[in-house]
């Protein structure tokens, strides 16, 4: 089913605490909903997430500059961090901080 799965990947994630008060450009928070995967130049619709071993993996339809590809990740969360993994992309994996009020107001500091 489109959209199903679990919320713990749900939320704004960033590779940097610093990025989660941007709301433009590339250092941003990639934000994710069980539906959607929005990122900087590209917005994704999840057509499927399925629970493997290390997490959960979603497919992808993006559309970015002007151009449609699918992607396959794997998000593995561990309280506020995640490992994003691209499994189409020789698995480069990002290490992503959830963004909260908490890590919000200490990007502030």
């Amino acid at each position: 089913m489109p959209g199903a799965g679990p919320r713990s990947f749900v939320g704004r994630w960033a590779a940097d605490v610093a990025w989660c008060l941007n709301r433009e450009g590339p250092e941003r928070p990639i934000e994710i909903t069980t539906t959607r995967f929005e990122g900087y130049e590209n917005s994704c619709a999840i057509a499927a997430v399925d629970q493997v071993s290390q997490g959960y993996e979603a497919a992808l339809t993006c559309t970015g500059e002007g151009m449609t590809s699918n992607e396959r990740i794997r998000m593995e969360v561990a309280g506020q961090t995640m490992r994003l993994t691209w499994l189409n992309r020789d698995n480069a994996t990002v290490a992503l901080t959830k963004c909260t009020q908490l890590n919000e107001t200490a990007a502030k500091g």
